[in-house]
């Protein structure tokens, strides 16, 4: 069908129209609005000019470093799996409901065993299969098994243990088992980057990014040891304080700088809630190594001793002593027949640096000296009626957890759940007992056990069972054995200057 001639030329007309007013409206008539254009038929570029800036290219560098260290670290990081045999109490409100199930034998009150489950996490650090891990992690388990990031499981052993510290060592046997490289926790400083691995909430082979957003923390969490009371307390808090998340499960698990190093085991969150509320914390990882060689060489750990008790120095002390700004710890304490006593150190002396470096909190003294062995030497600064001087100290030793020191119940003799020692100088100061005090002192209590049941507790000082006196070890098995299973027997205790009797029921 052919299209008239007419028909199309209205709207040709229309478009020459639109053409000429285009033309006219480009052209240089002076018309264009100031602000809008720059150089006369310049074209309009979007965006910035060039490529992505040094920053971000570094960004983008670090973020593939926490691909690469995932990839080399996560399969050294372990899942460590306990269990346990616990004794739970029948409710007496559900006795009514329970008696008709079991019948007129129930007894509300009485306890039955529950097994109880736990999970935590470890980092593999030697081709011999020692693991790393928190010792609240294995604490009183009875079975500890690990699992791989590539699926494989272990039965694990336990090697030993140190409470004062947190720190615990495991091991299992395998073969090309993947390890992780550790580092200097000496040189990390706040600020840096670092990875936090493990098993947070039952979620296996979890990585969390943060900083070290402080160092040389003491938070409180080993309880029972209060640094600033006595000498005597030998705890040692001096945490890496990371805000990379960790929660219930992490524990033991490896804090991870930005070099791909081990340096630190996590061990405990600052929470109201039991999760992760914005801070979490890390033993140093040269203080667990240290931790971790004597328990795999000696089966206990060997501790050098300053003995003295410390407090930070405040504002008062700095004005009292004429220095510049509070600084140092003040030495309240010097305890008897210690290096430091020794060495001629004062109480009120104002500790302000060891071999050079400087001290003001008294955990970083313990951290210090928790590195060094018996028999070491180091340089004490110290302010002392104003003047500045040098006191050469020889550490000396003390060793907790030595198992020859210990007299545990052996094979043969009636399991009370009790550890025993004989009272020495350590052990005086430990529980702050009476330098005459004789007997022999409780230093483990197991949970659930006939001692527990009789409310005999760590630090009790046994010093008579029935008309037994006890002095010694020796003294407390020679009655332990004397008497028949079963029967329920006195025992003379003392805690503080009080005096307590007991009567423990001795297991059939």
């Amino acid at each position: 069908m052919k299209i008239k001639r007419f028909q199309l030329m209205p709207w040709a007309g229309i478009l020459l129209i639109g053409i000429a007013v285009g033309m006219i409206l480009t052209s240089n008539l002076g018309w264009t609005p100031k602000g809008f254009a720059g150089k006369q038929g310049a074209p309009v570029v979007l965006g910035a000019s060039g490529g992505p800036s040094q920053e971000l290219l570094q960004a983008q560098n670090t973020s593939k470093a926490f691909t690469v260290i995932s990839k080399e670290m996560l399969p050294a990081v372990v899942s460590v799996y306990t269990s346990k045999m616990v004794k739970r109490s029948q409710n007496d409100m559900l006795d009514p409901f329970w008696r008709q199930f079991f019948g007129r034998d129930f007894q509300p009150g009485r306890t039955q065993p529950q097994k109880q489950e736990g999970l935590g996490s470890g980092v593999i650090v030697s081709k011999e299969g020692y693991i790393l891990t928190n010792n609240h992690v294995i604490e009183n388990a009875d079975d500890i098994k690990v699992g791989l990031y590539d699926n494989r499981q272990f039965e694990a052993k336990l090697i030993g243990t140190d409470p004062l510290t947190e720190v615990a060592v495991i091991k299992i046997d395998g073969k090309d088992l993947p390890l992780a490289r550790l580092g200097n926790s000496e040189k990390l400083d706040i600020g840096e980057w670092v990875l936090a691995f493990g098993s947070p909430l039952g979620l296996n082979s979890t990585v969390t990014a943060g900083i070290v957003s402080a160092k040389g923390r003491s938070v409180g969490i080993i309880q029972d040891r209060d640094q600033e009371k006595s000498a005597g307390s030998y705890a040692i808090e001096n945490f890496i304080q990371t805000d990379a998340a960790i929660n219930p499960g992490n524990s033991g698990g490896p804090l991870v700088n930005i070099n791909g190093e081990v340096v630190g085991i996590n061990t405990a969150i600052a929470t109201g809630t039991g999760y992760y509320a914005g801070y979490g914390f890390a033993i140093p990882i040269n203080l667990a190594k240290k931790i971790m060689n004597d328990l795999v060489s000696k089966g206990y750990v060997t501790r050098a001793w300053l003995g003295i008790g410390m407090r930070p120095v405040d504002e008062n002390m700095a004005e009292r002593y004429k220095l510049d700004r509070p600084k140092g710890i003040l030495i309240d304490q010097i305890m008897e027949d210690s290096p430091a006593q020794k060495a001629g150190l004062k109480v009120l002396d104002i500790l302000v640096k060891v071999d050079g470096k400087e001290m003001n909190q008294s955990n970083e003294v313990q951290n210090y000296i928790a590195l060094k062995n018996p028999g070491d030497t180091v340089i004490l600064t110290v302010v002392r009626d104003g003047t500045q001087k040098d006191v050469q100290v020889k550490l000396g030793q003390r060793e907790t957890g030595k198992t020859s020191e210990k007299t545990t119940e052996e094979e043969g003799m009636i399991k009370l759940g009790l550890t025993v020692q004989n009272v020495d100088e350590n052990l005086r100061q430990q529980f702050d007992l009476n330098r005459n005090s004789e007997g022999v002192v409780v230093t483990e209590v197991e949970p659930y056990s006939a001692a527990a049941d009789a409310r005999i507790r760590q630090g009790d000082l046994i010093v008579k069972i029935e008309e037994n006196v006890i002095k010694t070890t020796a003294d407390y098995r020679r009655a332990i054995r004397s008497f028949q299973k079963g029967k329920v027997v006195i025992f003379t205790v003392k805690r503080g200057d009080t005096q307590f009797h007991y009567f423990v029921k001795l297991p059939k």
